[in-house]
């Protein structure tokens, strides 16, 4: 499965924009007064204006599964860390096959850069933002997973992510390329004690030759 785009919303779209194409110096495709639009390696990310509080995000970036390391140097220098249980900067996956770093925008949405082993994208020298890959997961919270999950399988041919076990507060949908992390109100983000809380965004995936836009509102 590939995350083609999301749509989200923001307080601080100036601010954002700054962030977003300074810090994380990702390209820019369309700015407008209401909002903008990014490209991240070969997904799209737009951010929208909004005056209504917006709750945290969660979203996550695919990076060369040989970068890990180059990228936490990067990331100590250019962005707001954020520490696991253990207080280390890289957590490590081992079912999934995954290193991640975690870190924050300006709006305090939770961001990860993700190296998969199972990807086998190799990149030499040090790390840059040009060598994300795509948005590999997005972050949906839901009163039911389960419900919805199974109804994303019906309708269009999804599957659970086969490296994680499914449950009622948590689970995968899609592969190592682009997954739906479903999750239940005020269940934790990881690494943080954040709570998840409902966000509005609109979801374009491709599976199975299918693209579909899926919007958090119809799957709360």
């Amino acid at each position: 499965m590939n995350i083609l785009s999301i749509n989200i919303q923001t307080n601080n779209l100036e601010v954002s924009k700054q962030f977003y194409t300074e810090v994380l110096q990702l390209p820019i495709i369309e700015s407008l007064e209401e909002s903008f639009t990014l490209q991240v390696g070969q997904s799209i990310l737009t951010f929208e204006q909004t005056d209504v509080n917006v709750e945290i995000y969660h979203y996550a970036f695919n990076i060369p599964s040989n970068q890990i390391e180059n990228a936490l140097v990067w990331a100590k220098a250019h962005l707001s860390l954020i520490e696991n249980v253990e207080g280390n900067l890289v957590t490590t996956f081992e079912t999934w096959k995954a290193k991640s770093i975690y870190f924050t925008d300006n709006n305090g949405n939770i961001l990860e850069f993700i190296a998969r082993e199972d990807i086998q994208v190799n990149v030499q020298g040090d790390f840059s933002p040009s060598q994300i890959i795509n948005i590999s997961e997005m972050g949906v919270v839901t009163e039911q997973p389960m419900v919805q999950a199974e109804k994303l399988i019906a309708d269009y041919g999804l599957s659970y992510f086969e490296k994680n076990e499914p449950t009622e507060q948590f689970l995968a949908l899609g592969d190592d390329h682009g997954l739906l992390i479903m999750v239940t109100p005020n269940r934790n983000w990881y690494p943080t004690s954040i709570a998840a809380q409902f966000t509005p965004a609109e979801i374009m995936i491709e599976s199975n030759e299918l693209v579909v836009s899926l919007l958090s509102e119809e799957l709360k």
